[in-house]
């Protein structure tokens, strides 16, 4: 073990060894794309202005890869590179937690995979794998995770997006989204085994965007269909309620784990079922019954 250790070390001391003030800023910038920010963004631009039914089915990939990672984590509890004396470390406060496996890269090899399933375009699969290999690169240039760590997590993504979307096309195929209980129980209990922040809010994210697609499934007429003008309306009243309930909620509430777990299950509720209210509201939308079941 500490032979593999010593390799892992090596390989990101070779790595920095070109290290110069451009790739600084260019592997920081590069790592904000494997960041929640940036696919918070991007899940709600899909769910709201593009397609409901492959953000609901991306939603629930990447955050119960978020999930699984967590666990991973915790339960290895692999010490992150950080702090070793032959390894310089930058943009640390993204690297919460312990390190293997890497989470941006987990969560990048999920989102860019989803893409690729779904509309399997070469372009597409070349962009997905670039950006996948220079997000898990530049956690390794930033000295906060090992090869091993990225490795993992590339794994571990591709893996978990075929085991995610069986498990939603089996409930789509059943015509109950309640089915999805399967894993969103199981989660609610390691809430007992798993008390971090970190795992309290990416499990309030899931069971709110899980309550809320039951709700959109069955009462609420929501369509993606929209003007530019109309788009930008939706992504700007969208994701100012998203930061408004991350921060205004996050003041009011105590200091305590469950409120991470509350004030995340708002933002997934908010995202299915507040936000489409609102804008069926502002665009003067009805509803129907129950929605077309999700394809694919």
């Amino acid at each position: 073990m500490d032979a593999l250790q010593n390799a892992m070390i090596e390989i990101i001391v070779f790595v920095q060894s070109v290290s110069n003030p451009f790739l600084d800023s260019f592997f920081q910038l590069i790592t904000m794309i494997g960041e929640d920010t940036f696919f918070i963004i991007m899940v709600a631009l899909v769910y709201w202005c593009i397609n409901k039914d492959f953000g609901y089915k991306m939603g629930f990939a990447y955050l119960t890869s978020g999930v699984i990672n967590t666990v991973i984590k915790e339960i290895l509890r692999v010490p992150r590179p950080i702090g070793h004396p032959r390894v310089r470390s930058l943009r640390v406060e993204t690297a919460g937690g312990y390190s293997f496996p890497s989470g941006h890269t987990q969560q990048t090899t999920v989102f860019w995979f989803s893409w690729m399933l779904r509309f399997r375009k070469r372009w597409l699969s070349i962009v997905g794998l670039i950006l996948i290999a220079l997000v898990g690169l530049s956690r390794i240039y930033l000295g906060v995770h090992t090869l091993l760590d990225v490795v993992g997590g590339i794994i571990l993504g591709f893996t978990w997006v075929y085991a995610s979307n069986w498990l939603f096309d089996w409930s789509v195929r059943k015509e109950k989204p309640a089915l999805l209980a399967v894993f969103v129980i199981p989660m609610l209990i390691g809430m007992y085994f798993f008390p971090t922040a970190t795992y309290y809010k990416v499990s309030g994210t899931i069971s709110g965007f899980w309550l809320g697609y039951m709700i959109e499934h069955k009462h609420i007429r929501y369509s993606v269909e929209g003007t530019f003008i109309r788009q930008a309306v939706k992504m700007t009243v969208g994701l100012a309620g998203l930061l408004a309930i991350r921060i205004f909620v996050k003041a009011i509430l105590p200091e305590v784990l469950f409120s991470d777990f509350v004030r995340y299950g708002l933002m997934g509720l908010w995202m299915t079922v507040i936000a489409p209210l609102l804008f069926n509201f502002i665009f003067k939308e009805g509803k129907i019954e129950k929605t077309p079941a999700v394809q694919g």
